[in-house]
């Protein structure tokens, strides 16, 4: 038997036409999502500010020199919290410094931290 005698006796099915269109329209629909989503984490990606201990110098039982690394975008200015911790971790040194803008997206960044007493450990808090 030919497909035609069976398309005369039985009708041409339209579902399949139905079900192409429907598939394609999902299809496009989560391609459409999908980079609408990467767009988004992508941008929000660039514009982050992280930060990296490098290491610290205990100077003295009054200051500390602290020496961290920032990235963020390049010509961005940030400004930055170093803390100096005592063996029982608590804060005996702050400073908020202002790491200028630059080319590189990475600087590296050295600062001294005067403290009230003998610290254990220098870091970098947070930027913004």
């Amino acid at each position: 038997m030919s497909e035609n005698l069976l398309e005369k006796r039985y009708g041409v099915g339209s579902t399949r036409k139905k079900d192409r269109v429907f598939a394609i329209v999902i299809g496009s629909i989560a391609l459409v999502a999908f980079l609408v989503w990467a767009l988004i984490f992508t941008i929000d990606d660039a514009q982050k500010i992280s930060t990296r201990d490098v290491g610290f110098t205990v100077n003295d039982e009054f200051s500390t020199e602290v020496v961290f690394e920032v990235t963020r975008q390049p010509g961005q200015k940030v400004m930055c919290d170093v803390q100096v911790l005592s063996q029982s971790y608590a804060v005996v040194g702050f400073k908020t410094i202002a790491v200028e803008p630059s080319a590189n997206r990475s600087v590296v960044v050295s600062t001294v931290v005067n403290t009230t007493e003998l610290g254990t450990t220098g870091l970098v808090d947070s930027c913004r």
